[in-house]
């Protein structure tokens, strides 16, 4: 009973690819397994096929993100998609898939008027609140004195999450990215005045 006589046919398929592209030979014991199981000539057929069906979704996946950029719906995206490998099944969930994914990237890149407000907004609360956890710290725990500097790390992770909570966008929005930069400035400043 061989290492690899208890792998499923996926797990098969993924170590003796790995092994061909980072070794450029599979090893004797995977081989035999191979063998056990049919002939080497089928198995790598099926591997064929498996590249072949990724790289067709792959084609699928770029057309899609061409026609969410053109401004097409997704009825329309469905009409001129096309594919001799993939199911309409297949192609229907990875139009789904794919336009909210990019709708929602859009949006969470999008900097309007609310976003910016929302940021600002954010930016003072978040600092105050920071502030106050990070002084809470410092009082229980005067040994913390000595790792300022460091504090700034939690400090701006605190102020990233309640800015992005009031956004509802991510840190590569760049006005939350500014405002979290711009609160954690606060809290220096704050801890300077209070310290001095």
């Amino acid at each position: 009973m061989g290492f690899y006589s208890n792998f499923s046919e996926k797990d098969l398929i993924e170590s003796y690819t790995n092994q061909i592209d980072y070794q450029g030979k599979a090893d004797k014991e995977i081989i035999a397994e191979i063998l056990s199981r049919g002939s080497l000539e089928k198995f790598q057929a099926k591997i064929n096929i498996q590249k072949s069906i990724l790289n067709e979704q792959n084609r699928v996946i770029r057309e899609i993100h061409g026609y969410y950029m053109n401004k097409l719906s997704k009825q329309e995206c469905l009409q001129l998609i096309h594919s001799d490998l993939l199911t309409d099944k297949t192609i229907n969930f990875l139009v789904e898939t794919k336009y909210s994914q990019i709708h929602k990237n859009v949006e969470n890149l999008k900097v309007d008027s609310e976003t910016v407000i929302k940021a600002i907004l954010g930016t003072f609360v978040s600092s105050a609140v920071s502030s106050v956890i990070i002084f809470i710290l410092l009082y229980n725990f005067n040994f913390l004195i000595a790792f300022n500097l460091f504090l700034l790390i939690p400090v701006y992770v605190i102020n990233y999450w309640i800015i992005r909570l009031f956004t509802g966008k991510t840190r590569v929005n760049l006005a939350v990215f500014i405002a979290s930069f711009a609160a954690t400035v606060l809290n220096c400043i704050y801890f300077f005045l209070i310290v001095a």
